[in-house]
């Protein structure tokens, strides 16, 4: 009997342990995870994406009419404090918009929804 209570001593350990432990991701893995633009154009017009980051405005892509696309940011913007701003311009009309400034970091996912009113437009950061 003394050995039989042993025993579920022993076997409630080890369940307690094994419901305790936790797989943890490496540090690694969201470093070299890349930060994401998804842009849902809802103009009449085709929408040339850039980045302002450090004073320079670079071209990220453009974004047909009426259509949805996914931009991967250069590693180069993720430097430092990652801090841009994001401008859409519907191309052929005088309508630009740029974005309140937006860190980014390894893994950030910026969801830009583009209105037919550009001023009416959306970013969420996750």
């Amino acid at each position: 009997m003394h050995s039989r209570a042993r025993r579920l001593l022993i076997a409630a350990a080890t369940a307690v342990c094994a419901a305790c432990s936790h797989h943890h991701a490496s540090p690694d893995s969201t470093i070299d995870s890349p930060a994401t633009l998804y842009v849902d154009n809802h103009n009449f017009q085709d929408v040339d994406i850039q980045v302002l980051h450090r004073g320079l405005k670079s071209h990220l892509g453009n974004v047909n009419a009426s259509a949805a696309t996914t931009i991967v940011f250069p590693k180069s913007l993720l430097s430092d404090l990652g801090e841009v701003q994001l401008i859409a311009h519907a191309i052929g009309t005088p309508y630009t918009i740029t974005t309140a400034v937006i860190v980014l970091k390894s893994g950030t996912e910026v969801r830009w929804t583009l209105e037919t009113d550009l001023n009416r437009s959306s970013v969420s950061v996750y």
